[in-house]
């Protein structure tokens, strides 16, 4: 946590004044003030009701007490069947999804290398159709989930970037043409939101 918050800060004015850039702040907002993919490791502390403002109850008296944190904040606790974004239980029975915003940072865009870019596109540069993750046809391959979960790779065909290449790519649906980096833009303060509810 310290490393990231030396990295956050780029440099001080003559007022004393702190400067940080967005992207080194990501690390420190990513699941905590905001979610990301379907926010199964969201453990941010900013939601204790409903999306339609009843509180939440403690986990530990729900049907997924041995998997949640035992607090009683909005989560996606279950790995295997997660639902669409973090929610809670509002009685031992009855769940509602919580009002926490999705982070976007690499959504539309990507920063860095695009690791951790999460956006659907499913076209390379030139045009070609994207392979499913989970498909060895036309291309085998080694990135199946849920080894490479960590990757945003899966049962789908969007673009990602599981092995820290330039930018995100992915494996063709043309049997000749066996992979090719994707058309997505930087991310770019001026241009692109951070977060969306």
């Amino acid at each position: 946590y310290q490393r990231r918050v030396r990295e956050a800060v780029v440099s001080t004015q003559s007022t004393g004044e702190l400067i940080y850039t967005m992207q080194s702040l990501k690390p420190l907002l990513n699941n905590v003030f905001c979610y990301v993919d379907q926010g199964w490791k969201f453990h941010g502390r900013v939601r204790d009701v409903s999306k339609s403002g009843k509180p939440c109850i403690n986990w530990r008296r729900t049907p997924m007490a041995g998997r949640a944190a035992p607090n009683h904040y909005c989560q996606n606790p279950d790995g295997v069947n997660l639902r669409d974004k973090p929610f809670c239980y509002i009685s031992e029975t009855e769940s509602e999804e919580c009002d926490i915003p999705e982070c976007i940072w690499d959504k539309d865009c990507y920063t860095g290398i695009g690791v951790h870019y999460r956006g659907d596109t499913r076209q390379t540069s030139g045009g070609r159709n994207c392979q499913n993750w989970n498909s060895d046809f036309p291309h085998p391959h080694g990135y199946h989930s849920p080894k490479y979960n960590w990757a945003g790779v899966g049962d789908h065909n969007k673009c990602r970037n599981p092995d820290g290449e330039g930018k995100p790519w992915c494996y063709t649906t043309n049997l000749f043409h066996r992979w090719d980096y994707c058309e997505i833009p930087r991310c770019n303060r001026d241009k692109f939101e951070f977060y969306r509810f």
